[in-house]
């Protein structure tokens, strides 16, 4: 009897526990910053596909800039919270592109999202996570939202794992600048 009232207690603390995971296989951020030393960089990378505005978008287009990727999707809690973050680093850093891979998610809800947050930058359609492969060798993304930072010339050169703010992309960038 001790057994079983034990193992029922076990199995109810279990069930009011949080999850940590969501069916989407991703796991929230929780804010780690990873930045490569120029050395320790591999190769660049190279993202295709279509946008939420359905235009054809490679980011060999932006070779020569800072790029910063966010990764996002317009179920995750944490992506909202940040969006203004990104809006507002996108309007006061017109030399430093952007650009956003919208991940498992509906194309309408997206753009829903895109709309209300008003955000400018494009962003990649990505319903599988096929994209985010790009990353596995170098800064592998495992969290919604995640940003990467590429350098300019086009190599994965820092990850914040969770939602980011204007301030720390801007002294994420500034480090990456210095190597």
């Amino acid at each position: 009897m001790r057994i079983r009232t034990a193992f029922l207690a076990i199995l109810l603390i279990a069930g009011c526990s949080p999850a940590t995971q969501n069916n989407t296989g991703f796991i929230s951020g929780d804010g780690t910053t990873t930045v490569l030393a120029d050395s320790d960089r591999g190769e660049a990378i190279e993202l295709a596909g279509i946008t939420l505005d359905q235009e054809k978008l490679n980011t060999n287009s932006y070779l020569g800039s800072i790029v910063v990727i966010n990764v996002w999707a317009s179920w995750c809690a944490p992506c909202r919270k940040e969006a203004p973050q990104l809006v507002d680093f996108n309007l006061k850093n017109p030399n430093v592109k952007m650009l956003g891979i919208n991940t498992r998610d509906n194309e309408p809800a997206a753009r829903a999202f895109e709309k209300y947050f008003k955000v400018e930058y494009p962003s990649l359609i990505d319903p599988d996570g096929s994209l985010q492969l790009a990353f596995r060798d170098s800064l592998p993304l495992s969290a919604i939202p995640t940003t990467v930072i590429l350098d300019r010339s086009g190599r994965p050169s820092a990850r914040i794992l969770g939602e980011t703010t204007r301030s720390l992309l801007e002294s994420v960038i500034a480090e990456i600048e210095k190597d």
